[in-house]
């Protein structure tokens, strides 16, 4: 917990490495970088990936609605970025 919201430390990894959301994760992202090549800002990364969240946690983990989900895409934000520089 930070500030009293729930955070979910693993979360954006484990989406990231999985076999059906990981490949859309890149996709959406190599896309973003493409439309984008001024460069990406966090401003628009809770739309490009809440839905990814929200579809996996209700697929994986039965959850309808992932509180502060924010704090997950934040992560899926950062760590494609990380990744796509790592290429």
């Amino acid at each position: 917990m930070i500030d009293g919201q729930p955070t979910y430390p693993t979360l954006a990894n484990e989406m990231y490495l999985d076999g059906l959301y990981g490949p859309r994760i890149q996709r959406r992202v190599k896309r973003l970088l493409l439309d984008h090549s001024d460069g990406l800002s966090e401003v628009g990364h809770h739309w490009y990936f809440g839905y990814l969240v929200n579809a996996y946690v209700k697929t994986h983990y039965g959850i309808k609605m992932l509180l502060n989900a924010d704090s997950v895409t934040n992560e899926i934000f950062h760590l494609c970025l990380d990744k796509s520089k790592g290429d």
